[in-house]
């Protein structure tokens, strides 16, 4: 399913996914109260969410109320700003990746596979925003409250959360640590059940929140 308040844009990126054979469209929306009766009615596997709708509640609320339903589908965040404030947002929110609307040609149908599959996915600008956002300034109790939710989790677990935030696939993680892929996202699997994090993407977010010198970062 395809969310966004302009008509003209969401024709383009029903048009960029229609062009790709292994998708389908099931249902459009324009604003956040009909993404999510259309969540509810056509249960789609991924949801590509504006973050800008008018109406009742914006993309980051419906992001919200979707992932409490019973069995959701995975959202993808897009804008055609790359504001961290809404990335962070959407993210928090159980989104498990972003997009910029002009990267939608080259990334969004990569992205939709991806996330059918439960791979995080951030595009390049956006990754680039996350980085510089992990090496802001954050408070003692952010730290804290941080440290506490990944202080179970082992180096390798760490490692390959720090390389997510960093915008790495997990079958580039895969390559670059010489293991296999079932190994990441079973990696990943035990990471969320431990730190509590919906996703990879929030994963990372707790990850880098930490202040942590993890080894084999890059």
């Amino acid at each position: 399913m395809i969310v966004d308040d302009e008509t003209m844009t969401l024709r383009n990126l029903v048009a960029i996914v229609e062009d790709e054979a292994s998708l389908e469209v099931v249902a459009t929306a324009q604003n956040g109260v009909d993404a999510l009766q259309q969540t509810r009615d056509t249960r789609p596997d991924v949801v590509v969410m504006d973050l800008y709708l008018p109406g009742e509640f914006d993309g980051v609320e419906a992001i919200r109320r979707i992932h409490t339903l019973l069995n959701p589908p995975r959202v993808i965040a897009t804008t055609s700003f790359d504001l961290e404030s809404y990335t962070r947002g959407a993210l928090e929110a159980g989104a498990v990746g972003f997009i910029l609307k002009n990267d939608a040609e080259t990334y969004l149908t990569r992205a939709i596979q991806a996330a059918a599959e439960g791979d995080p996915i951030v595009s390049p600008q956006t990754t680039s925003r996350l980085i510089k956002s992990f090496l802001k300034p954050t408070t003692a109790p952010e730290i804290a409250q941080a440290r506490e939710r990944i202080g179970s989790l082992t180096p390798r677990e760490l490692q390959v959360a720090h390389m997510i935030g960093h915008g790495k696939s997990y079958k580039q993680i895969a390559t670059e640590l010489h293991i296999a892929a079932d190994t990441v996202k079973s990696t990943v699997t035990r990471a969320l059940l431990k730190s509590g994090a919906d996703n990879g993407a929030q994963l990372a977010f707790f990850v880098g929140q930490a202040r942590l010198d993890i080894e084999g970062a890059v």
